[in-house]
């Protein structure tokens, strides 16, 4: 069922007075002048990814209005479940945008219901910052339009095969194989992979091999890769799906390195696999909270805020509290005119409180990507623990 969440609260407790959760139905006696609007996975595949991403909307949202907010006036949150699925990504943008009034939209989580939306806030002028979602083309489709409103503050698929590609030629791997799910994220991470594999001179000598996210056995598409004598396996996987790849290599004695998008840093991977079976198992990451002193300062406040649940997911969450926060400076300067805010936030160059690597001027108008290949790294998994990949 979906959610819906108006003048987010928190959990908080520290952070202030007035910031109580308060949830309620929309109704027109609870209209407000100032709405930003959220489409989250907060059920489905990726729901620990939303959940994080919602950690770091509230606090970037409690701490602008406990400042005050704009001008005076606190700014009202609307926060909606896509449950992972692009029918209801679509049916929430268009909620927000045509009921809700919002001006400008955080979301969604993933990049198949990313895909499904995006058309809806560029025909609309409303801007939309994703802070996770990874598919190329989510930027891409509108990046020659007279003006995008589609902006990113996440690694995206590009970049994040292009930093695996780097890894498997300064260690000379030689046969590489591919797996993906068989969503349109996993779709795109494969054409996106081909791309990079065949630019970067690679032998691509199994796949790629696809596979559903409720897939529980993947002996077969592993099976071929050990008949072709892989020695580095690329897979555009979910954390439920990862899992049974690591348990059917296991399962079939493949013992070569592989690795996935910061898909795997997800904290259910661990939850679900344990430490022993995912150890070794690569990912790219573009955040470690001990990076900065800013990184550390939000990881700090992640812990004492939300008691219950800690920092449990860092990149998600950093992501997007750096991307409300730019979304709340737009607003600061030119007020609550989605248009205006489009512009503001292709001017905005003193960002100098980033948590992210992001540059402090984050987006031009020749690129809305946030963050490049030299934000990232592959890391891997060691004694339930994500360290930085030798």
């Amino acid at each position: 069922m979906g959610i819906e969440t108006r003048t987010i609260g928190l959990r908080l407790g520290v952070i202030g007075v007035g910031l109580l959760l308060l949830c309620a139905f929309a109704s027109s006696s609870m209209a407000a002048d100032l709405r930003i609007g959220f489409t989250f996975s907060l059920t489905g595949g990726t729901d620990d990814a939303g959940k994080g991403a919602r950690m770091g909307a509230e606090l970037a949202l409690a701490e602008y209005n406990e400042r005050g907010g704009y001008k005076g006036q606190k700014v009202e949150t609307i926060i909606y479940d896509d449950e992972t699925k692009p029918a209801k990504g679509v049916e929430n943008v268009t909620r927000l945008i045509t009921r809700d009034k919002v001006f400008a939209i955080v979301g969604p989580v993933n990049s198949g219901v990313a895909l499904a939306i995006i058309d809806i806030a560029q025909k609309n002028q409303i801007p939309l910052m994703d802070t996770i979602a990874t598919a190329e083309q989510i930027v891409q489709r509108y990046q020659n339009a007279p003006k995008s409103y589609i902006f990113r503050v996440s690694l995206n698929d590009g970049i994040q095969t292009s930093i695996m590609i780097d890894y498997i030629k300064n260690r000379n791997y030689q046969r590489i194989g591919l797996m993906h799910d068989s969503t349109g994220w996993g779709q795109s991470g494969r054409d996106t992979a081909l791309r990079l594999l065949k630019e970067a001179n690679l032998n691509l000598v199994a796949g790629p091999e696809v596979f559903d996210q409720n897939d529980s056995d993947m002996t077969a598409q592993l099976t071929k890769m050990k008949d072709a004598k892989v020695d580095f396996i690329i897979a555009y996987s979910l954390s439920p799906a990862a899992v049974q790849i690591a348990k059917s290599m296991q399962k079939i004695g493949l013992k070569v390195p592989w690795t996935g998008t910061w898909a795997l840093i997800a904290p259910n991977f661990l939850k679900l696999g344990g430490k022993e079976l995912i150890a070794g198992v690569m990912a790219v990451t573009s955040y470690t909270t001990d990076q900065s002193a800013n990184a550390k300062a939000l990881h700090e406040k992640m812990e004492r805020v939300f008691k219950d649940g800690g920092d449990f997911y860092p990149v998600g969450t950093a992501q997007t509290y750096d991307g409300v926060r730019l979304v709340l400076r737009a607003l600061d300067k030119v007020g609550p005119d989605p248009q205006k805010i489009r512009d503001a936030l292709e001017e905005i160059d003193d960002f100098t409180e980033a948590v992210t690597k992001m540059k402090p001027h984050s987006f031009s108008r020749q690129n809305h990507e946030s963050l490049g290949r030299d934000t990232g790294f592959l890391a891997v998994w060691h004694d339930g623990k994500v360290e930085h990949a030798e």
